[in-house]
């Protein structure tokens, strides 16, 4: 916008017009020539690169997609093809099946299958050769995961067909998969085998051939298959694909369990032994390794060997066989202190947990069913482990726990619930941003050249301005031009409030987000305060509830709960009254900036302004005194030439915004859709909550039991062994004795004439 000098003197000369003839018309020329310059910057970095996009979209997108896609980032590659793949009239171009594709996979790599069928069933049916043979093979995974026995038999031939047609190994391993978990391992194998060692799956179809040979009893033939399999310990650190560095785990594991199990000890170690420590299955080959040593009485060995998984599994909720069996092992060596403290530190974990959930369970006689069915209510949303388990024993359960099918599809329910929750809140905040006036800020260069736009507006309102006070300069003492000169530089006054640059624009945007910052932090602060009014309520009435229980009720109980109960309401409303105001907040920070209510009266006052000059010209004019044609009339066409920017900046970014829109309805729709059929699901689930619950916390209790169980047990044969040992030692010590007396009485007897 000019040199520094520049830009202070065309300041002065719009407040101070006694510097006029100093700042002359070549001062104009040169500003004008730097917002040429500008704007043909802000044509060539912004506008051309815009269009083009445009122009270009669903191959710029899909080249987005498939690089996120090739990162791993599955969401967002999935968010970005999902738009391409929408829009109807993307269909006829050429990339539309690699974007199908790309999709498609993308949610495959997210789990989420249902979706995912639906897009290479469309794969399969437009895709290239290779295509097609991925998406059938991926049909068929999906069918196996999902349990659709139908779908499977259909993929499964439609597979069969292309591998006649097209042998590809993909196709083969998707193939042997199926009859893999369908139990039909003879083939299977014959199938993996037809995988060649150095393709991509080449390493997963010897692990699952392996595993088939040992279905089958080949033990040797699988040991060599593992051997394969597994690769080197250098190729295992070296690789890059989690996938196959986990396969060549697996396969020593199961090579060592091979060796474990043909009684080749020594062997099954070592394979143990080499197992990477940054492995998933690290831990589990510690622990199998510990029952080699154990089976071959080396109890030193088992116990050190122990030792290195405790420090993996520090805490004891994750792991209490480990301290048991270290328990048990110690107190076979006699080191009874060791073997009590690893027995007390399981029971010091477990016991408060025990007593914890044997009161629940005595507290309902009748079952658990209705209790949790009350705790759970209708609220599905929130059914996870901690919804009817103490936060320790939800800990325990950990992943055993989670697998169970029935608690996992209600859990899901649950998820699905929060997610939909999640989705109707972004929706509505993305139809706010959409249809904001300031929704030019969504789009950062798009943003940037409109506010760049305005700011060359701004420098030609002022340029104009320094030609007028040329042109007045030689009227002198005119009074009725002093009256239209004062407006015009009244008008300028309020107009010099207003923010002319981007960074003034921007400036003023932060300061605005700041005292939204600072108003959000009240609030949470409030926040905070009704989370604690609550939880001092809900003590009070535990309190009094308690002391009724333990002394007898007094009889003014009931009046305590009512006023707890309206206070609870009360901050209730303080919740909700909250939770609307965090709303506003969120919105104000969305509508902020260009186009917003400030932004709209900065324009009035560049309109008055405008005005203002507009009316000083034709009093110059009609006094004779031309104002420099050439340069007004560059200003002309360069604050022509600005207006034309922006109103392209904003056409390109209301283009982007429609395509948006179009997509965050069809988003709405398919949240409705989900939203109704997940009513219907949950309605065939919310009697089931209870009971799933009651299940669960049950059968976690038992393991509980079991656990404290043989805690209890391993301190009671310590002291047994302890009182044994002490047994044997006075035994001992009395058979010592008495040869001791013997051996002293026959010398008696022999010294005795």
């Amino acid at each position: 916008m000019g040199s520094f000098s520049e830009r202070a003197l065309f300041a002065c000369v719009l407040f101070m017009p006694g510097l006029a003839h100093a700042a002359g018309v070549d001062d104009v020329r040169r500003e004008l020539e730097q917002v040429s310059m500008s704007l043909a910057e802000l044509e060539q970095r912004i506008l051309i690169p815009q269009l083009l996009e445009s122009s270009h979209r669903l191959t710029t997108r899909l080249n987005d997609g498939q690089l996120l896609y090739l990162m791993k980032d599955y969401d967002r590659a999935a968010m970005l093809l999902l738009d391409v793949v929408d829009n109807p009239k993307n269909r006829a171009h050429p990339a539309y099946r690699d974007a199908v594709y790309y999709l498609a996979e993308s949610l495959y790599e997210l789990r989420n299958f249902r979706p995912a069928q639906s897009y290479f069933v469309e794969v399969s049916s437009i895709g290239n050769l290779e295509q097609k043979r991925q998406a059938v093979a991926r049909l068929l995974e999906i069918a196996l995961e999902t349990r659709d026995a139908a779908s499977a038999q259909l993929y499964l031939a439609k597979a069969g067909e292309l591998a006649l047609a097209s042998p590809e190994p993909a196709l083969f391993y998707a193939i042997a998969k199926y009859h893999y978990r369908t139990g039909d391992y003879a083939e299977a194998l014959l199938l993996f085998d037809r995988v060649p060692e150095a393709h991509a799956l080449g390493r997963q179809a010897l692990y699952f051939g392996a595993v088939a040979l040992v279905r089958l009893n080949k033990l040797s033939e699988a040991g060599e298959r593992f051997g394969r399999s597994m690769g080197t310990e250098e190729s295992i650190a070296d690789s890059k694909d989690q996938t196959q560095a986990e396969i060549g785990a697996l396969s020593r594991l199961a090579l060592a369990r091979l060796f474990y199990e043909q009684g080749r000890f020594k062997e099954a170690v070592e394979a143990y032994e080499t197992l990477p420590k940054d492995s998933k299955s690290f831990d589990k080959a510690i622990s199998e390794s510990v029952w080699i040593s154990i089976k071959e009485q080396n109890f030193e060995a088992a116990v050190r060997k122990l030792e290195i998984l405790l420090i993996a599994q520090p805490s004891v909720l994750r792991g209490p066989d480990a301290r048991l069996l270290q328990g048990r092992l110690l107190t076979m060596l006699g080191r009874h202190d060791e073997s009590t403290l690893a027995f007390q530190e399981v029971l010091y974990e477990f016991g408060p947990i025990q007593g914890e959930m044997r009161t629940t369970v005595q507290a309902h006689p009748g079952g658990l069913d209705g209790h949790f069915n009350d705790v759970i209510g209708k609220n599905l949303s929130a059914f996870d482990l901690n919804t009817f388990l103490p936060a320790k024993a939800a800990e325990f359960a950990g992943t055993n726990a989670e697998a169970d099918r029935a608690l996992v599809l209600v859990s899901d329910l649950g998820q699905q619930g929060r997610d939909l929750k999640d989705a109707r809140t972004t929706i509505e905040r993305l139809d706010v941003a959409l249809k904001a006036p300031n929704r030019l800020e969504i789009f950062p260069h798009l943003h940037d050249g409109a506010l760049r736009a305005y700011e060359a507006r701004a420098r030609l309102t002022e340029a104009r301005a320094l030609l007028d006070n040329v042109a007045g300069a030689a009227l002198g003492r005119d009074a009725e031009y002093a009256k239209v000169r004062a407006a015009r530089l009244a008008a300028a006054a309020r107009y010099g409030q207003a923010p002319h640059t981007v960074q003034a624009f921007k400036n003023r945007d932060k300061r605005v987000d700041t005292q939204i910052r600072d108003l959000d932090r009240e609030a949470f602060v409030l926040s905070v305060e009704i989370r604690g009014l609550e939880a001092q309520l809900a003590a009070v009435s535990k309190f009094v509830s308690d002391v009724a229980e333990d002394k007898g009720g007094s009889g003014r109980e009931p009046v305590v709960y009512a006023q707890v109960q309206r206070e609870l309401d009360q901050a209730r409303d303080l919740r909700i009254e909250y939770e609307r105001l965090t709303q506003a907040l969120e919105l104000a920070r969305i509508t902020v900036g260009i186009n917003d209510a400030a932004s709209a009266e900065d324009e009035k006052l560049r309109i008055t302004y405008a005005e203002a000059l507009a009316a000083e010209e034709r009093l110059l004019a009609a006094r004779g005194q031309a104002i420099a044609s050439p340069e007004r009339q560059r200003i002309s066409e360069l604050d022509a030439r600005a207006v034309d920017i922006s109103n392209r900046v904003t056409g390109i970014a209301d283009e982007k915004i429609l395509d948006f829109g179009r997509l965050v309805e069809r988003e709405k729709q398919n949240v409705a859709s989900f939203g109704d059929e997940l009513v219907g699901y949950q309605g065939e689930t919310e009697s089931m909550g209870g009971k799933i619950a009651a299940r669960n916390f049950m059968a976690i209790y038992d393991r509980i039991n079991a656990v404290v169980l043989e805690a209890d047990v391993g301190i009671v044969d310590i002291a047994w062994k302890q009182k044994q040992d002490q047994t044997q030692l006075i035994a001992k010590t009395r058979s010592r004795q008495r040869d001791e007396v013997e051996t002293i009485e026959s010398k008696i007897k022999e010294a005795t004439p």
